[in-house]
């Protein structure tokens, strides 16, 4: 009778721990290990299979609000339809040639804005036609692939060709203030404009690309992705990061400042040559958020 009560005891006490871990803890869906239940829905990958950000409770999108994804409908067709009009009623003018200045920089704000529409009607469907409720899990790879980056740089590209055209278009107005007449262009005026517009061009595109050149990955990488059945990291990972795990493989003589070679490096040597190459793909300058935007407010733990 005493052994009876005491196994029963023990077997209340198990019961109880059971219990208690599973309302005190979150259960990966795949893996079936525990975490702690507040690491649920706090913005933090932590299990493999993303299942503790991605469930029925929290799961995130491109576009997180319905109001943003009207919005963000309703602008990018009217953008790209009223500017495509305007485009089409200005450009094959004949008079284009000799016309005003008004005009060409006119033809420059409606291409960019035309751009900037392309971007929020594709980036609106990708949103909720093209990946809709599978962002959540697939986020590394958007934000890590081609199609982000594309859209990043598309959206830079036309919203600083119409912003620097603008610009030289006020500059334009305030400066023929007190001229009678037009203000058809001159020879000289058009090599001046062309020579403008061009510079508009050129830096537009530069502001938009550099970002994505390789050689200037230490100063817009946000960090590395590896594939999920690589345990030691999880979803994004930042240089800050790696430098942790880094100190307590190596040591902590290592610098703070390694660039993304290095960190490649430090890591292949972490690993016997039988583990195989580890994959990995690089969180671009545009992948700093779903809608891959440039970013121009710098945290100062950013690249």
């Amino acid at each position: 009778m005493t052994k009876f009560v005491i196994l029963s005891t023990i077997a209340g006490i198990i019961l109880m721990r059971i219990k208690d871990g599973c309302v005190n803890n979150f259960q990966c869906r795949e893996t079936k290990h525990f975490i702690n239940r507040d690491k649920k829905c706090d913005g933090v990958f932590d299990c493999n299979d993303y299942s503790d950000e991605c469930n029925e409770e929290c799961s995130s999108h491109i576009l997180s609000l319905w109001t943003l994804k009207i919005i963000a409908w309703i602008i990018g067709i009217m953008a790209v339809s009223f500017n495509a009009f305007v485009l089409l009623r200005l450009i094959p003018d004949p008079k284009t040639a000799k016309s005003s200045v008004n005009k060409v920089l006119r033809i420059f704000i409606s291409a960019g804005d035309l751009l900037t529409g392309i971007y929020l009607v594709m980036i609106s469907a990708f949103d909720t036609v093209i990946i809709g409720n599978q962002y959540c899990k697939s986020q590394m790879e958007w934000l890590s692939g081609s199609f982000c980056a594309f859209l990043g740089a598309t959206s830079t590209f036309g919203a600083n060709i119409s912003l620097y055209s603008m610009m030289c278009l006020s500059i334009f107005r305030v400066s023929t203030l007190r001229r009678i007449g037009g203000d058809e262009l001159g020879r000289r005026q058009k090599m001046a404009l062309t020579a403008v517009m061009a510079l508009v061009m050129f830096v537009s595109a530069a502001l938009a690309v550099i970002p994505l050149v390789d050689s200037f990955k230490d100063f817009f990488v946000n960090g590395l992705s590896y594939s999920r059945d690589m345990n030691l990291f999880l979803a994004a990972v930042s240089k800050e990061s790696h430098i942790n795990v880094f100190k307590a493989y190596y040591g902590n003589k290592l610098r703070e400042d390694l660039s993304w070679d290095e960190i490649g490096r430090l890591l292949n040597g972490m690993f016997t040559s039988n583990y195989g190459e580890i994959s990995r793909k690089k969180i671009h300058f545009y992948g700093n958020a779903g809608v891959c935007l440039f970013k121009y407010f710098v945290k100062r733990n950013d690249p």
